[in-house]
């Protein structure tokens, strides 16, 4: 079994979040601003405002209101909104479902559309970030099923935009706090509970899955791939031509539950 190696928090780091009121998004922007958050600055990128979250004093947090219909239509007023943030590392849980959406194409601008232009608009040559983005356990752009096909589109355009990127995979999220009535996560919850006990592939909690995105920012997606914390790329993981030698890791559940353990000792 793979070990982790201890990180420590980098001065002066800035972290940005896209989709902080979400399942996963709600405890990944506690853990930011919280005391052991190894960010110095956090900014989340939102639709509305929010209340400001409890924060330790040695973290600056700062919200920013985003019409993200005009984003997508590259309207330069918003765009100018990411300019100049200087992310470390900009952490992704914003998404959605057809239902939510209220039709397909519009379940695909959110998703996928939003998440993109959103991360365009934050990409700075001069600066580069660690991509973190939370998808969905078989997500492929080759996908049958819409909303794990449009997860493995945003994956590859953001691979291709960041030359650091990490795609976490998680599979059933535990203790999801969702606005909407997912029936079929309700229905499903106690087989997931059974099969857990007995594989780690195929569910997390979502505050272990917040952490592990924070752990996995701070290694970086070489380290990941070296420690065996991540799976080989697959080969239909398409990248455009000038992304070559990016650098991508991708995060299955397992290395979720593993990068939330305490490290071992070898």
């Amino acid at each position: 079994m793979a070990t982790t190696t201890a990180v420590t928090a980098v001065s002066e780091a800035t972290a940005v979040i896209l989709g902080a009121t979400g399942a996963v998004g709600t405890p990944l922007l506690g853990q930011l601003v919280s005391d052991s958050s190894p960010y110095t600055r956090v900014v989340s990128f939102a639709r509305r405002e929010h209340p400001a979250p409890p924060s330790s004093s040695k973290v600056k947090f700062e919200e920013v209101v985003v019409d993200f219909e005009k984003l997508f239509q590259k309207d330069a007023s918003e765009q100018a909104k990411f300019a100049g943030v200087k992310a470390d590392a900009v952490f992704i849980t914003m998404g959605t479902t057809r239902a939510a959406a209220g039709s397909g194409a519009a379940f695909e601008k959110i998703d996928r559309g939003y998440v993109l232009a959103a991360a365009k608009a934050l990409h700075d040559p001069k600066h580069p970030a660690t991509m973190v983005y939370c998808s969905s356990g078989q997500a492929s752009s080759a996908s049958r099923f819409p909303y794990l096909k449009s997860k493995g589109l945003t994956e590859e355009g953001l691979a291709s935009m960041y030359a650091k990127t990490i795609i976490m995979r998680p599979g059933f999220l535990q203790n999801a706090q969702r606005k909407e009535s997912r029936v079929f996560e309700k229905l499903s919850q106690p087989f997931f509970n059974l099969g857990a006990k007995i594989s780690d592939s195929l569910q997390a909690d979502v505050k272990d899955v917040a952490a592990a995105m924070i752990k996995a920012a701070q290694l970086g997606p070489e380290k990941l791939n070296d420690q065996v914390l991540a799976t080989p790329l697959p080969n239909n993981f398409r990248l455009e031509p000038e992304a070559a030698g990016h650098q991508i890791a991708i995060v299955l559940n397992n290395h979720i539950l593993q990068l939330t353990r305490p490290a071992q000792s070898s």
